[in-house]
């Protein structure tokens, strides 16, 4: 799209220097009750002046030196992802940092500390329940500072009419909006009698665009006839179409006839309309508009103009009637230049407007087909396939393509690969030689695919599908490198699913340097969440935050309605970033923000149901835990995916030993065949990498519970190669962790606080439970450098673990046990002897026994190892 086209997107559309100042109703959108609203809606219909009085608020508050964002809505907005870009878009233009710095701004919008105005109109091109959603939120959560005005012409849905129940939306309506007698006779006064001008004011009701055409007629030399009472009940369509021809029968014949052959566009610029007219002498014509205003809004700029809408369907309506069919050739002239502007979605829309649904399909085809999603970006790519008919997609194998590939991509991959492989044979039966582009397209979008196909096996190798799809690529680069920009992100998926992780990142710098040159904005989110998850693996937990929350807009306004894969696996990553940090609440918020859809993507379902029961066990929810896994496992069994039903049963097996379920434990390493899955996770990048890690720690908490020492230890060993070999830091850490606990290895030890140190990680510590924390305490009072980086962060873990011992003992048996009984209970899990205990809580040692005696009858235990199972089993500890 044009810098011209989008710069219309956040400016108001009228030109407020000869428009009537109406204070009156600038004050009821700024200060009419309630005063503590936090959004004004200004709802009217078509010809109200709802954009003008928006204009002349934007104007004023400018004048008073404060910013104004605005944002002109369309149908694409209906999309939440694109009415959240273009919203970030409008706030960006408030900063005058350098282009691409929209996300610096949002996160100054978070800690607003000067007051900005945000305009939002033709808000009903764009309302629903998403968007409109998304609006309470912002509305409820923005900084003070921020005032939010929609114009609208419908009533929003119920999310809007909540905030009016609770106080902070302010309505302006249609009976604002209309002149007052007042008003009415200062707009016709220079024009009309003060008896005509309220007779006129009478007769139109008000009605502000009406009250504009009567003074466009009478300015033009016309009298209006006299106008008895019963003209007040004549239907407003009825007042526009006269006052309209009068106003038409003003201009000269030329011009009337310029206004119908452009009527078809939304904003009329010299190279559309010459291209409709097939003429060059559009320039000229524009310039006279200006004689209209404010039915037709001229730009002296760059000489392109805007007609009013009901102007537009007025001249629309009359070309119908005088010239049949010549509106449909308008359109289609309309959607052959748009395209050749690089302007799809207008296009495609000009050309089913025009009735040539073919036309539109034939356009996106030229554009590239699946291509277009390197530069469209999905969003924009599905909205403008969803201009056609399915019907008229399914006779496109190239489209068809386009359709499945968004599927994948998406994650609702139900049905998907029968579906492509029905659509190959298809393509292969046409025998349409090998420069049928629908072949080339199918070896391509195959790449795609090899997601779908991965999630229904448990050991699944794409590599071969990604390399004969990236050499296509890579032989055609030259003629358009769109294609890399398609394949390589797949290849990128897959690295990050299985590692290893430095041929990951250097994968994303290619598709750096191919964005940097490119007009690649539509999917520049992701170069974000790819440099997030690539941190993450290589154990740099800020520098992945960073890169979601400053690159990402992750912003509570916008990400929480970003539908998709991308919406999901950023939440999955905030959960993981907070859950490793401790930070367990957090960490349970934004897995919570992962709705129930069909997406079916591995990554998200295992951080849904996995990732979110290692999450709520740690919380003290293990029931709520295990019946996540079990729910996780139903899911796999019946929809066929293996990779999570081996990644939830392996953590049952963890977590049921953690309980001291030891049976249980032994009966769901058994059904699950945890050794085999074992010795199948030992080969390289043979399982996703979230498998390989879980499945490891499960083997290992089952050998070390079940007094097999060696053979803990053994795992512990086989990780750690396995994670030097992918570049997984974090899986490194883990390791040295089952070889210390295991062994009782010092040097383990302070290699896993040295990761923990450089990452932020503490969870993983508090993981491996009390005797771990035990160990832990013993290497810090022995260490020879009590200020080095790994003592540090011995003493951070072990004050997090004695923190979140504290709040879970007191929430948890706070009526059985007394303060005292639960502080000698955290002294024991810390393995002290009696006598420490004594020392450390300042107690002589027979009333340590004492409390001993008394938390061994209330727990129904027999001794310290007891006390400490029974403890984690009832969520007492860590």
């Amino acid at each position: 799209m044009s810098a011209v086209s989008l710069s219309l997107r956040f400016e108001p559309i009228v030109d407020v220097d000869e428009a009537l100042w109406r204070q009156r109703v600038i004050d009821q959108l700024q200060a009419a009750p309630p005063i503590g609203a936090r959004l004004t809606l200004l709802s009217a219909p078509a010809g109200f002046g709802k954009t003008t009085v928006l204009a002349q608020v934007a104007a004023q508050t400018r004048d008073n030196g404060q910013p104004v964002a605005w944002l002109n809505c369309d149908e694409r907005d209906k999309d939440p992802a694109m009415f959240a870009d273009n919203l970030a878009a409008a706030l960006a233009r408030c900063d005058p940092g350098p282009a691409g710095a929209e996300a610096a701004l949002l996160d100054r919008l978070a800690a607003l500390s000067e007051p900005l105005l945000l305009c939002i109109d033709d808000f009903e091109r764009a309302s629903g329940p998403e968007v409109d959603g998304l609006v309470e939120q912002l509305a409820r959560v923005a900084p003070a500072g921020l005032r939010i005005v929609l114009a609208s012409r419908e009533m929003p849905h119920h999310q809007l009419t909540r905030l009016q129940l609770a106080g902070k939306l302010r309505l302006v309506d249609a009976e604002s909006l209309r002149f007052n007698l007042d008003e009415a006779k200062r707009l016709l006064g220079g024009a009309l009698s003060e008896q005509d001008a309220a007779q006129m004011s009478a007769y139109a009701d008000g009605w502000p665009f009406a009250l504009q055409l009567a003074r466009l007629r009478a300015d033009g030399g016309a009298m209006p006839p006299a106008l008895g009472r019963e003209a007040i009940k004549i239907p407003r369509r009825q007042i526009f179409d006269y006052l309209a021809n009068e106003v038409l029968a003003t201009l000269p014949a030329p011009l009337v006839e310029f206004l119908s052959d452009v009527s078809p566009l939304e904003r009329v610029d010299v190279a559309s309309a010459n291209a409709l007219r097939e003429r060059d002498d559009s320039q000229a014509l524009i310039r006279q508009l200006a004689r209209i205003r404010p039915v037709v809004i001229v730009d002296e700029d760059n000489w392109s103009a805007r007609l009013h809408p009901l102007l537009r369907d007025y001249l629309t309506d009359s070309l119908e009637s005088s010239s049949p069919g010549r509106a449909a050739a308008l359109h289609l002239r309309a959607a052959r230049h748009l395209a050749s502007r690089g302007e799809l979605h207008e296009a495609v829309a000009h050309a089913v407007a025009g009735g040539r649904l073919d036309l539109g399909a034939d356009l996106i085809e030229e554009a590239g087909a699946f291509r277009l999603v390197a530069t469209e970006g999905a969003v924009r790519l599905r909205l403008i396939l969803e201009q056609l008919p399915d019907v008229v997609i399914r006779r496109r194998p190239r489209l068809r393509l386009i359709q499945m590939m968004q599927l994948v991509l998406d994650g609702g991959t139900v049905g998907v690969l029968p579906e492509f492989e029905r659509l190959e044979r298809q393509i292969r039966d046409a025998d349409s030689g090998p420069e049928d582009p629908a072949r080339f397209d199918l070896e391509i979008v195959r790449c795609t695919m090899q997601i779908q196909a991965s999630s229904h096996h448990l050991r699944f190798s794409p590599w071969s599908a990604l390399d004969q799809g990236i050499q296509l690529a890579r032989a055609h680069d030259a003629d358009d490198e769109r294609l890399l920009a398609c394949t390589v992100p797949i290849e990128i998926f897959f690295l990050h699913r299985y590692g290893p992780i430095d041929r990951c990142e250097r994968r994303v710098r290619e598709m750096e340097a191919l964005y940097a040159h490119g007009a690649y904005g539509g999917n520049s989110q992701w170069m974000s969440l790819y440099h997030a998850r690539t941190a993450m693996a290589q154990g740099d937990l800020a520098k992945a935050d960073r890169h979601i929350r400053l690159s990402l807009q992750q912003d509570a306004n916008f990400l929480n309605f970003r539908q998709g894969s991308l919406h999901q696996l950023v939440q999955v990553l905030l959960g993981r970033l907070a859950y490793q940090r401790g930070e367990l609440t957090a960490a349970r918020e934004h897995f919570d923000e992962i709705p129930a859809s069909p997406m079916r993507l591995f990554e998200i379902l295992s951080g849904s149901f996995v990732e979110a029961a290692f999450c709520e066990f740690a919380l003290g929810h293990t029931d709520r835990a295990l019946a996540l896994l079990q729910e996780a496992r139903e899911l796999a069994f019946e929809e066929n995916l293996p990779q999570l039903d081996a990644m939830a049963g392996a953590a049952q097996v963890e977590l049921l030993g953690r309980l001291g379920d030891l049976d249980g434990m032994r009966a769901m390493a058994e059904r699950i065949k945890l050794d085999a899955l074992w010795d199948l996770a030992q080969e390289p990048f043979a399982l996703p990498w979230v498998l390989v890690e879980v499945t490891a720690r499960a083997v290992f908490c089952q050998r070390l519970l079940t007094g097999q020492a060696a053979r803990a230890e053994a795992v512990g060993h086989a990780l750690e190669t396995l994670a030097q070999g992918s570049g997984h830091r974090i899986t490194a850490l883990c390791a040295a962790l089952m070889l210390a606990r295991s062994t009782q290895d010092d040097a383990a030890l302070r290699r896993a606080l040295a990761l923990g140190q450089r990452a932020g990680v503490v969870q993983t510590f508090i993981d491996f439970g009390a005797e771990l924390m035990a160990q832990v305490r013993t290497w810090l009072q022995q260490a020879d450098a009590p200020g080095s980086p790994e003592a540090t962060w011995a003493a951070r873990v072990l004050q997090a673990w004695e923190q979140r011992f504290h709040e879970r003992a007191h929430g948890a048996v706070a009526t059985l046990l007394t303060p005292r009984e639960l502080d000698v209970l955290c002294e024991l899990a810390k393995d002290h002897a009696t006598k420490q205990i004594a020392k450390n809580l300042m107690l002589s040692p027979e009333t340590v026994k004492h409390h001993l005696k008394s938390i061994f009858a209330k727990l129904d235990v027999r001794s310290r190892e007891e006390a400490i199972l029974e403890a984690r089993r009832r969520a007492v500890m860590p």
